[in-house]
């Protein structure tokens, strides 16, 4: 406003002064007329920033991480900066806030709040425990936050939730086991089941599709040990090696995780012990251990759970800070990431096929290490610092 009314003083001077005739000069008529442009450029200038800012852009996004401690989650996390950097490049966001809460609820809900006081537009969470975040998370859409979850989900009704179905990953798992049973004569016989961190919902339903699943094929098959591993090798690991020490007969695994399948497949054969069907995750470790197997006839499937989920949450969010609704997140998802997803009130629902042996002999990795997790859209020299090969 200041500088429209100094625009409009600026062109009563002018006016002033072509009423004087003789007394203003042609120099002073053409720095008077210089003045009135640069004003106007301004005022233009001034115009067209706010019309950015309220029609997107400049978004300040926070992300709340539980976890980076395990190979995924910091993959997951490396999605979600390295397109934030990006969309910062491009001017559509001025900033934003990574917090980790290291597995500590408590941590977790402090983070959000510190969120909240900065004053973020935004929130990107994968939630420590289903119910946990609940009040501190109404508290952000209280404030007009914006709050999209995806990976590990709240049971808060939030604005958007990316859902990659964990119950589906654990049924075509427990389905796959069964099969495999039935074929080897073993469906009366003793399985593990390897879960991950207890208390989040990834565990819970990943846990849940697999018994069902099993159960229906083999209602006979007996459950021999559940582990919580956390997805995780080296507790994986130790769990199996007292197992194998145990148990002289188990006919089959049922895992969760890559790393826990891999570490079971190590634990086996350092004990002499014969491969079992396996259920996995499509981790670059597992896929490398099963393909070294898989000419002795070790049979195996994993189920794709991508890291991007993070990087698709962030162009949700940005798509409803714009003013864009739930339908308008699953064209963008179709669009940049060949990929229909089912919409359910605010939950975009997700779907990936398995991978089969041939699957892995093409997503593979060599040039990259163990924890590295196939299907990304962060660049090879990204990934070459994150997942260094090993000689």
């Amino acid at each position: 406003m200041k500088k429209w009314i100094a625009l409009l003083l600026v062109a009563a001077m002018t006016c002033s002064l072509v009423a004087c005739g003789s007394s203003s000069s042609s120099s002073t008529e053409t720095e008077e007329e210089t003045a009135v442009e640069e004003e106007a450029d301004t005022a233009e200038e001034a115009a067209e920033e706010t019309a950015e800012t309220t029609s997107g852009g400049g978004y300040v996004i926070g992300f709340s991480n539980y976890n980076n401690e395990i190979s995924w989650k910091l993959q997951f996390e490396t999605e979600f900066t390295y397109m934030a950097d990006t969309l910062k490049d491009e001017g559509v966001i001025s900033d934003y806030y990574v917090y980790e809460a290291n597995g500590d609820q408590a941590k977790q809900i402090s983070d959000i709040n510190d969120l909240i006081t900065l004053g973020v537009d935004a929130i990107v969470v994968t939630a420590i425990t289903s119910d946990g975040l609940n009040d501190v998370l109404q508290e952000a859409m209280d404030e007009g936050i914006i709050v999209v979850n995806c990976d590990n989900l709240t049971s808060a009704d939030v604005s958007a939730k990316i859902v990659v179905s964990d119950y589906n990953h654990g049924y075509v798992s427990g389905t796959w086991l069964g099969e495999q049973l039935i074929a080897n004569g073993t469906e009366e016989g003793n399985v593990i089941v390897l879960r991950g961190q207890a208390g989040t919902s990834t565990d819970a339903n990943r846990y849940q599709g697999g018994v069902d699943a099993l159960q229906e094929l083999c209602p006979n098959v007996n459950i021999i040990a559940e582990e919580a591993c956390d997805w995780d090798y080296a507790t994986a690991k130790t769990a199996l090696e007292t197992l194998l020490a145990t148990y002289s007969q188990i006919d089959g695994v049922l895992s969760q995780g890559g790393a826990m399948t891999q570490a079971a497949i190590d634990a086996f054969n350092e004990a002499g012990r014969e491969l079992v069907p396996m259920t996995g995750e499509g981790g670059n470790g597992f896929m490398r251990v099963w393909l070294e197997n898989s000419e002795d006839g070790f049979e195996s499937m994993a189920f794709y759970n991508p890291a991007f989920s993070s990087r698709i949450a962030l162009e949700c969010a940005i798509a409803l800070l714009d003013g864009g609704t739930i339908d308008d997140c699953a064209s963008l998802i179709s669009e940049n990431y060949d990929v229909e997803p089912t919409v359910e009130g605010t939950e975009l629902q997700l779907s990936f096929d398995s991978i089969s042996l041939e699957d892995a002999e093409e997503l593979y990795d060599s040039t990259l290490n163990d924890d590295f997790w196939p299907g990304t859209y962060l660049p090879h020299d990204v990934l070459e610092e994150l997942f260094p090969a090993t000689e």
